[in-house]
């Protein structure tokens, strides 16, 4: 599931190129992608439309590309209803689900909405799920800027959860044995990435990454950050040890400051979820 652009954020272009290297590794068998609402406020309509511009250009074109829901489950919650269009988008990925045969791994790169519309509507068991991944959460306390440049005064906004507040209130709540979080601390420092190491790697992804450093260097990164690159690590031997990756609870609270409403924390009570929170290695 990925709310992937062609412009700005680059991480999940840079992860879906990273999938697709484990995959001709053997290491994993991507069944499909979904797109979801999310990176600059993009409709799932445009962020469909990024991954069929995008995906082909990263040597994914053979992946099956899947429509996701128009609507949060926050909205549905409140509507106490949901649209003919996203019951049928969410019947067809619960049919390639079930088309395995067996308990698949969501790798959520964006709002955790695909995952918990699944769940709480009934189109799939959770045994039809072994894990569900996703990137989100702060220690209690813990504020994301980076103090330097505008990084003083700026502090950027833990997106997955916010986008879809209650989304990742139902699975900490109805499957938290299933949920497998890398924190935004995990990203960086020593796992940022340099905009010639992208260009490098991923020649097409060079202007992208050139311009996604100048914006990040505006607010005190030194190099790009990759979230969600590091749900990869699940499948790698030693990644989760490397991640710092272990049980602790997790609940959302409601935060008097800030543009977010309420907040995914860790280490304040809750339900207990695994969470991968070292800053470096």
């Amino acid at each position: 599931m990925t709310d992937i652009t062609v412009k700005g954020e680059i991480d999940d272009s840079i992860s879906m190129y990273a999938y697709r290297q484990m995959e001709l590794l053997g290491c994993v068998k991507i069944i499909g992608v979904v797109s979801i609402f999310g990176n600059g406020k993009s409709s799932t309509a445009e962020i469909h439309r990024n991954l069929q511009q995008r995906l082909p250009a990263l040597g994914c074109a053979e992946w099956l590309r899947l429509r996701g829901p128009d609507e949060r489950y926050t909205t549905v919650l409140n509507k106490r209803a949901q649209t003919a269009a996203d019951a049928q988008r969410l019947r067809a990925i619960a049919a390639l689900i079930r088309s395995t045969g067996e308990p698949v791994i969501i790798a959520e790169l964006g709002p955790v909405t695909v995952s918990a519309r699944l769940l709480a509507g009934g189109y799939v068991e959770q045994s039809e799920i072994a894990r569900i991944l996703s990137v989100g959460e702060r220690m209690y306390n813990e504020n994301f800027t980076t103090g330097r440049a505008l990084g003083h005064v700026f502090a950027f906004r833990d997106m997955n959860v916010a986008e879809d507040v209650w989304a990742q209130d139902y699975l900490v709540h109805h499957v938290p044995s299933k949920l497998w979080m890398v924190t935004y601390r995990t990203g960086i420092k020593n796992r940022e990435v340099t905009e010639r190491a992208v260009a490098d790697a991923i020649p097409v992804l060079a202007e992208h990454a050139r311009a996604r450093a100048r914006t990040l260097r505006m607010i005190g990164f030194n190099n790009i950050p990759t979230w969600d690159t590091w749900t990869s690590s699940y499948f790698l031997n030693g990644g989760e040890r490397k991640l710092g990756c272990h049980h602790v609870r997790a609940k959302l609270i409601h935060t008097a400051r800030g543009r977010d409403p309420m907040r995914l924390v860790l280490g304040r009570g809750g339900a207990m979820i695994t969470a991968c929170t070292a800053a470096t290695n």
